[in-house]
Order: C-alpha cells, then structure tokens, then sequence
C-alpha cells in the first residue's frame, strides 16, 4: 500500500508536488493557528472590539458636540446685533400693531441666522407679550411656555445657555390636543434656552436691553429623531442599547424600548456620568460592556450597552471568518506559486531582451522588473540604470536648449524696453514737479527707481542692502495706496546687509500682508519687518495685525500646495515658498502663526551667505 503511494507520488509532476507541499505547509498551520487564536488572543480580540465600540461612541458625540455649539455661536452672535437690541427697545410699552410689526422682522432674521443649521426645527424668542418669529410648526401658546418651567430655567442661568430634553413636550405646556395624539414628531425636542440681554455699544455708550425691561427667552428646538440619527445602527452588535443621558440621568434619546426618554437610568449605569472609557457591569442578570462618553457642553453622557456573548460570539465569528479568507488566499497563492516558480528563470531572461527592443526604439522608461535572485537583479538593476542616465542626458539637454532660447529673448526684449520706459516715466516726473504734484512725483520716482532696479540686475541673488532699499520704494507706493490704512516698521540689523538673498524674496510676503491681511481694514494696521542673526542663518519675519488666516490656509502656505483656479490667495506666497525651497532645500525653514482675527507672522530662516 505504501509503495502504491510513494509510486503515485514519485509520478506526480514537479510543479504539482510543489503546488502539494505548499498547500499542506499553508493548511495544517492555518488550522493550528485558528484554534490557538480564539483560546489564546479571546481577552486581545474582546478588549479591540470594545476599544473599537468606544471610538464609534466617543466619534458619535463628537458630532453631536459640533450641532449643538453651532447653535450655542449662533446664539452669542446675536447677543451683540443691535438690529435685535432695536426691535425690542422700540416696543417696550408697545401696542398689539407694533408687536405684530416685529415679530415679523424678528421671524425673517431668526430665519436666515438658523438656515444653515440643517438640525434646527424650530426657533422664537419669548416674551410674556409676545411669542417673535414663531412659525407655527409647534403648538406652543404663552399661558403653555410660562407655566412649562422652562421659563424659570432659563432666568436661573442668567443669560448662559440652558440645554433640557428628555421631557414631553405636550405635557409641559398642558397643551390638551397635543395630549390627544399617540405621537408627534416634536414629541420629545432637545431645547436650547437662554435669556436674550441683548446689547451693544457704539463710540460714545454702552446699551443693554437689560436697563429697559424684561429681556427675552430664546428657544431653540431640535429633534430627538434627528439626534437619534446621528448614532442609531453605528454599533452593529444584535442586542445593543444605545441612548443619551443627562448628567441627572435622565434619557434625552434612546435608540431601544428598555430606556425609554424621560425614564431614569438605573445606578448601574447612572453613574458612568461625566466619565469617558468602557467597562464590564451586569444588569438583570446579563453580562454588558458598557462604553460611556461625555459631552463637553451640555454635561450629557452617552452609552452604548453591548451584551457581552453577542460581543463574544460575533468577533470569534468575524475572526473565524478572516482566517478561512486568509486560509484560502494562502492555498491559491500556494498553487499560484508553484505554477510560477518554473518560470522564475525564464522571466529574468525574457523581460531583459524586450526591454533592449523597447530601448532600440527610443523607449527609456527604466521599468524593467527586478528578479529577486543575485544575478539577475545585478543585470536588470545597471539595464535600468543605463536607462535613467540615457534619459535624464537627453531631458537636461533639452532643458538646456529651451532656457538659452528664453534667455535670448529676454535679454532681446530688455535691451529694447528700459529707455522707452525711462524717458517715458521722467517725462510724467516732470510734468508732476510743473503741476506742483509733489506726492505723484515721488511715486513716479520710486516706480523709476524700482523698475531701474528689475531691469539692471539679472542675478538670483543680490545684496541684502539693495532688496531693502527696493522694497521701502514699494512700501512708499503701497502706504500711498492705502493711506492712513497701515504703518510700517523696519528691523534690519546693518551687519546682514551685504549678505546674498534671493531677489524678490520679500515682495511677495508684504503683499499678501497689505493685500489680504488689511483687507478690509480702514486704519490701525502695522505691518513690521525684521531680519536678525541666528547662527548660520537669517531669521526674517513679516508680522501684520490684520484678520489672520485659519490653519488649513497656512498648512498649504507652508505645504506650498496649489491653489484653486481662479483663487490669488496665497499663490504668491506659495510661488515664493516653492521658489526658497528648490534653491535652499533643507537649509530653508518656514512657519506661520496665525488665527482668524490676530493677524499673522510669518518667520522665514534662510543661510547666511556672503
């Protein structure tokens, strides 16, 4: 019997024994390793998979997080709008025609400062004369609101923001048709509530709504449906509870039957309150991992119950799953193997030949595959190198072409242009100095002097001094341009004045500092420039207090990314960073420090080179 195996085998081909070997090698381990998974690594997989459920929860509130600070800024935002400050102020002891006169102005601004705001249902401001910008879509009266509680709410927090939910909306206002129904979408809303004092304050007084009266309430409404949303089926485990608490422990949404909204959670679970993390807890009689996450504002805590053999059971099975997956890739790669391990040292051979008749054809594309035994990978290895240099030698050859032809003409066109421009500008020079147009003078002779300087001097790199001097003729243009709008400051130690720098390098930098830091300035602003020495470098700094520009803009600055088309923000500075860098490399350093509203500064190191 054996030797009808041995004999059956011997006959077998090479290729199939390999295909053999490998897939034995691959099956008998894979199935060890499945079995020492699940015993071995049980704890490692359960504690992933919390972790992972976690992360889902904590990214949940996260996203909740951002919703409900939208609406607390946009609130804020209105605190200082003297149109709101007017409208009330204009009413106090006012008739019914002037309260319906502006709750109709009141209805059209609410709707626009909200109508971003996708999660926002409702919003009004109240009064107890009048209920402004109300637009119907929830039964509410001003018997109902005053009698709700949520009034006396919002005068304990004095102006800062009251978040409530959990509570039936129907019932709070005693309202009897909303009583009627089984269900209503507003059922249960998440409520924003703050006292209105709103204010503002010109150049010669401060006013406040305050100092009049009483301020109003106002109320923004979101649905628990739409809150539900952002988290329901994100954990995918059979059995899960998932909801959000107060930090009393009341549920303001729940996604399950067993924590019903406005119910208290038991102890158990009460008092994960204002913790983050997950844990292991039994409630009746069930084993549960409970991962819990608290919201910074309002203090609610979200949680998310998974029972723990469900939790065991689907990650064994997902595990299970990835390993027959993994088990019958290694058994087609086994095969595939060994159907391509004859052809191991043909290939070498083969791939050689076709790239010497892609070469023949002027191909160098230098993509030859490299073989991974010694030989062959020397040989493939200097045939592509070969290629790269054949390549390169005909691309710098090129280059070098097309820059003597542009250089050419360049110089053609500078020969030509500079008298006519000279003569051109001393003959509107003098025509201003005839008119006594002293001011259009001297920016006549600073654009002279500016464009003498362009066109004399074709280096890359000039004297520090001579950059200074150029760039105060622009500022001199600039501050014409913009007067009264910004000053300037100059820093320049007088030791890094014969140093070589880069021509042009600043220009563009105080540019965008005029151009979009002072954009819509109209006086104040301060543009300083200073240049120090810091060991082998040149620490140059352009600082402005104009609006400043968020991180993502600076990132690209710094990234030297391109920019939309059509768009001129930042594409000087981009120019220039990329320009600093192809000549420096490693040598040249750039940072940006800036935020919407405190300007910006922008430090820029480059070598010290004489």
């Amino acid at each position: 019997m054996l030797k009808k195996i041995s004999r059956r085998l011997l006959s077998i081909g090479f290729r199939q024994r390999i295909a053999f070997l490998l897939i034995m090698f691959t099956l008998v381990p894979s199935a060890v390793i499945q079995q020492a998974v699940q015993y071995i690594y049980e704890d490692q997989i359960i504690r992933n998979a919390s972790e992972a459920v976690y992360s889902v929860v904590a990214a949940n509130d996260n996203t909740i997080s951002t919703i409900l600070e939208q609406v607390e800024d946009t609130s804020q935002l209105m605190l200082n709008d003297e149109s709101y400050y007017n409208a009330f102020a204009d009413i106090v002891d006012g008739t019914v025609s002037d309260f319906m006169k502006c709750d109709r102005e009141i209805t059209l601004k609410l709707a626009r400062e909200f109508t971003t705001q996708n999660y926002v249902f409702e919003t009004y401001l109240y009064t107890q004369d009048w209920l402004y910008g109300e637009s119907g879509t929830m039964s509410a009266s001003l018997d109902g609101l005053s009698g709700s509680g949520l009034i006396q709410m919002a005068e304990e927090k004095n102006g800062k923001v009251c978040w409530t939910a959990g509570y039936d909306f129907g019932e709070a206002i005693a309202s009897s048709y909303l009583l009627q129904k089984e269900f209503y979408e507003y059922q249960y809303p998440i409520t924003m509530l703050r006292k209105m004092d709103f204010q503002y304050n010109n150049q010669s007084e401060y006013k406040r709504l305050s100092s009049m009266g009483a301020c109003p309430i106002l109320f923004v409404y979101l649905l628990e449906e739409d809150l539900r949303g952002l988290y329901e089926n994100s954990v995918e485990y059979e059995g899960s509870l998932y909801g959000i608490a107060d930090e009393n422990g009341r549920v303001v949404s729940s996604d399950n039957d067993s924590f019903t909204i406005g119910s208290y959670l038991p102890e158990v679970i009460r008092k994960y309150a204002g913790r983050e993390g997950y844990e292991n807890c039994a409630l009746d009689g069930r084993e549960y991992l409970i991962c819990f996450h608290t919201l910074e504002s309002p203090a609610w805590f979200s949680y998310c119950l998974v029972p723990m053999d469900t939790l065991l059971k689907d990650t064994i099975q997902k595990t299970r799953q990835s390993q027959l997956l993994l088990l019958g890739i290694f058994m087609l790669l086994s095969v595939a193997a060994a159907i391509l391990f004859s052809k191991t040292i043909t290939r070498p051979v083969r791939n050689l030949m076709e790239a010497s008749r892609r070469a023949a054809t002027g191909d160098f594309r230098a993509d030859t595959p490299v073989p991974m035994e010694r030989e062959f990978r020397m040989l493939t290895e200097s045939f592509n190198h070969m290629e790269k240099e054949i390549s390169s030698l005909i691309h710098e050859n090129y280059e070098i072409r097309l820059q003597e032809k542009e250089t050419r003409l360049k110089m053609l066109s500078i020969q030509i242009n500079p008298h006519f421009l000279y003569n051109t500008l001393n003959t509107i020079n003098m025509l201003a100095i005839r008119n006594g147009d002293t001011e259009t003078s001297d920016l006549i002779v600073s654009l002279s002097e500016m464009l003498q300087y362009s066109l004399k001097n074709s280096e890359d790199k000039i004297r520090l001094e001579e950059e200074m001097e150029w760039l105060s003729n622009y500022l001199y243009i600039m501050t014409r341009r913009y007067e009264n709008v910004f000053r300037t400051e100059m820093d320049i130690d007088e030791e890094l004045m014969e140093c070589m720098v880069p021509k042009f390098f600043l220009q563009p930098l105080v540019e965008n500092a005029i151009r979009h830091g002072f954009k819509g300035v109209r006086s104040g602003g301060l543009l300083r420039i200073a240049a120090c020495r810091e060991g082998e470098s040149i620490h140059f700094q352009v600082q402005d207090n104009g609006r400043g520009m968020d991180q993502e803009t600076a990132r690209r600055l710094i990234a030297q990314e391109e920019y939309p088309e059509g768009s001129d923000d930042g594409i000087g500075l981009s120019n220039v960073f990329r320009r600093l860098v192809l000549s420096y490399g490693e040598r040249c350093r750039i940072c940006v420090d800036s935020a919407p509203g405190k300007g910006t500064l922008l430090h820029l190191y480059l070598p010290c080179e004489l």
